[in-house]
Order: C-alpha cells, then structure tokens, then sequence
C-alpha cells in the first residue's frame, strides 16, 4: 500500500461523512493533498508520543494544537468543496 493511501485513509476516518469529497479533493487538490499528508504525519508522531510517555508533554501538547488546526483546515476546504 502506497504512503498517501495511509493518508487518505487517516483524514476519512476523521471525517467518515465526507469520504466521497475527501477522496475528490485529495486526487484534484494539491494543497488539500499536502494538508491531508501533515494531517497524517501529524497523528502518526502524537500516537508515537504518546506511547513514549504516560504525562502530557509539551511535545504532545504542541502536536494536539496542530492535529486541531490541521482539522480546521481540512473542515474549511471541504466546507468550500459542498458550496
């Protein structure tokens, strides 16, 4: 399985309603594309984090502000998709 297919797969499941405009955006949109492949990045090394220590690290924090904000994006250009 190719890397950006993990990506994909990882913003669907974040927002399983959309799936059909995910997959749409992703394959037609490069700048949705590079979003959705820090998005992934992004929850693989929170999830690496995480496991490496039981207490919130400022680490662990600077990468939950960035899942939130990567999400942000993704829901702005899907909400710009539906229009």
């Amino acid at each position: 399985m190719e890397a950006k297919n993990f990506q994909l797969q990882a913003v669907k499941e974040r927002f399983p309603k959309q799936e059909n405009d995910i997959t749409t955006l992703y394959y037609h949109d490069l700048e949705f594309r590079a979003i959705c492949e820090d998005y992934y990045l992004c929850m693989y090394y929170l999830s690496k984090f995480r496991k490496e220590t039981n207490e919130t690290t400022q680490t662990v924090e600077e990468y939950e502000n960035m899942k939130q904000e990567l999400e942000s994006e993704l829901m702005d250009r899907l909400k710009s998709r539906i229009r």
